[in-house]
């Protein structure tokens, strides 16, 4: 029996609600920010679904069913992710899927089928999964995971019922990562997290807050004359270009809500506090909304898996920083 994260109490009882009712809807879609649990908490429902005593709110975990499922071995239970790491998922891949929904159950219950991350799907995927969706198999539901709905065509989207993940409360979100074990800066890593739990145990499981060091002393040494931005470029080879961008995109957005504001208190990055200002006074404002614009659409590419020159790409990013100075 897999457990849920504390703070999707409120969704889980609104769907085993439904399943218990018989009111559970054909296809769902479960949406929120990253670092909330969404794909474990599909993986929990799919397994009360799925499991042999149906009478329970959550599986019971010792059936054959649920042995099944934790074997990722159920007949009835199918995961659809790209095929490899950055790519989008193929039509084929959807077509095999809508082809086995239309098959009887092999344990005579239910079929899930769980796309993940939805907005992975290209437009002909997507295409052929409207039509099943606009024709209902009994017995048959779909969980769609996606941290961007916006990128799913309203076709689909307007075909499943909403289940949104919202972030908890600060509180209770600093209460959990200390009941992981976490303890050194927590409410800086909470506020890098954007206050998302299981990002923030990620960015210290990952070691992401050097890597975030990293980063913001070299965008800051550059800005002093006292870096080169070919050679950082280089060295930032080995980190991950989405943490590189989501990193990058936070500094920016500080330096906005500092020019707006003129206030430290809405910063993220407050360990920074001291920096940002003076990074501040040797930008200019057009210069600096135009370096926002590029790293919004070099990060638009990125999430649209384009294939990128990842070396390009850096020295790009870098000497767009140095051209902010005013």
């Amino acid at each position: 029996m897999r457990d849920i994260f504390p703070w999707q109490q409120k969704q889980w009882d609104l769907l085993q609600a439904m399943r218990l009712n018989h009111r559970l809807p054909h296809a769902l879609l479960f949406v929120g920010a990253s670092g909330l649990g969404k794909v474990r908490f599909a993986e929990a429902f799919s397994e009360a679904v799925l499991c042999e005593s149906s009478g329970q709110m959550q599986a019971c975990g010792v059936c054959h069913a649920c042995n099944l499922v934790r074997a990722n071995s159920h007949p009835d239970l199918c995961w659809v992710t790209p095929e490899q790491t950055g790519q989008m998922i193929k039509i084929d891949q959807i077509r095999r899927v809508v082809g086995s929904s239309n098959e009887t159950a092999m344990q005579g219950g239910y079929k899930v089928i769980i796309i993940h991350p939805a907005q992975a799907m290209n437009q002909y995927a997507a295409n052929a999964l409207l039509k099943t969706l606009e024709e209902a198999t009994p017995n048959t539901l779909f969980i769609l995971i996606s941290e961007q709905n916006l990128r799913l065509p309203k076709t689909i989207t307007s075909r499943c019922q909403k289940i949104v993940f919202q972030k908890p409360e600060r509180e209770d979100a600093l209460n959990w990562l200390k009941s992981q074990g976490l303890e050194n800066d927590l409410d800086l890593i909470l506020n890098v997290a954007e206050g998302s739990p299981l990002k923030a145990k990620a960015l210290v499981e990952n070691k992401v807050m050097a890597l975030r060091q990293s980063l913001y002393q070299g965008l800051s040494d550059l800005m002093q004359s006292k870096a080169d931005p070919l050679q950082l470029a280089l060295q930032w080879q080995e980190f991950d270009i989405l943490a590189v961008f989501q990193m990058l995109l936070h500094w920016l957005r500080d330096l906005l809500r500092l020019q707006l504001t003129n206030s430290g208190e809405v910063i993220l990055n407050r360990d920074f506090n001291s920096v940002l200002p003076a990074v501040l006074q040797k930008v200019s404002r057009l210069g600096l909304l135009r370096y926002v614009e590029l790293v919004q659409e070099r990060y638009a590419c990125v999430l649209n898996l384009q294939n990128v020159n990842r070396q390009l790409l850096l020295e790009e990013l870098l000497i767009g920083w140095v051209r902010v100075r005013g």
